[in-house]
């Protein structure tokens, strides 16, 4: 199960940092405005706050043992 979860959040983070370079920071748009805050900087903070998310659900399921040295 660990194995599953562990793919699908690294292909999360992939596409993730696909769509955001390719397509959401591409347009170089200004609007939407959220309050005095333009669309390139609260995108990319939700983005972030995503792939943190991940990150950290990542590091609970990591399915591969640490080698332990002696």
């Amino acid at each position: 199960m660990n194995q599953k979860v562990w793919t699908i959040l690294v292909l999360l983070v992939v596409i993730l940092t696909l769509v955001s370079f390719l397509f959401l920071f591409a347009s170089q748009k200004i609007d939407p405005m959220m309050g005095s805050i333009p669309y390139v900087f609260w995108v990319s903070f939700g983005v972030t706050c995503l792939v943190v998310i991940a990150t950290f659900v990542g590091s609970r399921v990591f399915p591969f043992e640490e080698i332990k040295k002696p």
